[in-house]
């Protein structure tokens, strides 16, 4: 008996040097593990379009693989050649006018201070509110150190393109040998999880790159409309953000209330109510046709899990959040499923 409890816990304590190895070796090459996780994703968006070619046209298996990656060579020339000028334009403005607009809010913001003295609210309420100059300053000088590091962007993109061939030649391949590797009593179950894979990935990133697309289309189209200023830009952090669940809407909105603080742009509560009129678009209309039940998560499970993606990973840690929430979700239910499980209860 003590034999057994001995080897027990070796086994434990040999198992937590392999969790704790194995998360050590993928911190120390966080930079490359990131590159692939962007590549597959972008694998599960291109994937179905290779099998449409190849369904459709009857094409070798080399040529819909460079056909889907020329197509989305061609996407991203489009998009580079039609918003990055753009873009770098508004941005250059918005660095220039920044001192007026701070200016202007800084104004909004003294008065609101006084209001709250006269309401007689919280010195934490104040404190915060006469702090919100500085987080700007912070926030354009965190801007700037970004845009230095374009350089860096532009050879992972580079990177990410190698990457994104070759797995789109082998995906298939990858996918059926892993099948083919498990013994034949178990290749139904690891059918079963790579459909959930599937499901929660490849549908939801597809999915959310649709809705994505439609909101900061519409958001920035909205927002020129009304006359706001940087609305392309807008846009583009909206359709980002978008792929946030629930927070992210929250977070494209804050840049543009605080833009509409100065005189010269749209009422705030104008600009309030367009963000939560396009939310309401994508969450009846939108999320429902695009997603579908993918996601059948409870809000404070996605928020949850979106907060913890975040502090581990970042913006990518808070896309995936979704996505490996829904996976551990249908692994679980999978496992309930199971005979051995059952007799359990």
């Amino acid at each position: 008996m003590i034999d057994k409890q001995w080897a027990l816990a070796l086994r434990l304590v040999g198992l937590l040097f392999i969790v704790v190895g194995g998360l050590w070796i993928l911190n120390s090459i966080a930079w490359v593990v990131g590159l692939i996780l962007i590549s597959a994703l972008i694998v599960y968006i291109l994937f179905p379009l290779q099998e449409y070619l190849k369904r459709r046209y009857r094409l070798s298996h080399g040529l819909t693989v460079a056909t889907a990656f020329v197509l989305f060579l061609l996407f991203c020339i489009f998009v580079v050649s039609l918003l990055i000028p753009v873009i770098y334009y508004e941005m250059n403005d918005l660095i220039d006018s920044f001192p007026t607009h701070l200016a202007r809010i800084q104004v909004v913001l003294s008065w609101l201070s006084q209001q709250t003295v006269m309401l007689d609210i919280e010195d934490e309420v104040r404190s915060f509110i006469l702090s919100i100059s500085d987080n700007m300053h912070q926030a354009v000088e965190y801007l700037a150190e970004a845009s230095l590091s374009l350089i860096g962007g532009a050879v992972d993109f580079f990177l990410v393109l190698f990457l994104v061939f070759y797995l789109l030649y082998d995906f298939q391949a990858v996918r059926t040998q892993v099948i083919e590797i498990i013994p034949s009593a178990k290749r139904p179950l690891a059918e079963e999880l790579m459909k959930i894979v599937d499901t929660n990935v490849g549908t939801f990133i597809r999915g959310s790159l649709i809705r994505c697309l439609i909101v900061g289309v519409v958001t920035g189209i909205v927002l020129s409309v009304i006359g706001m200023p940087y609305a392309l830009l807008l846009g583009v952090l909206a359709g980002i953000f978008n792929f946030i669940l629930y927070l992210g809407p929250y977070i494209a909105a804050v840049p543009a209330v605080l833009l509409s603080l100065s005189p010269l742009t749209p009422s705030p509560l104008l600009i309030i109510a367009v963000y939560v009129g396009i939310q309401i678009l994508d969450g009846m209309f939108l999320a429902p046709v695009v997603l579908g039940r993918i996601v059948k998560l409870r809000p404070i499970t996605v928020i949850v899990a979106i907060l913890a993606g975040g502090s581990l990973g970042g913006l990518l840690g808070m896309i995936l959040a979704v996505p490996v929430a829904g996976m551990i979700k249908g692994v679980l239910e999978l496992l309930k499923r199971n005979p051995a499980y059952e007799e359990l209860n």
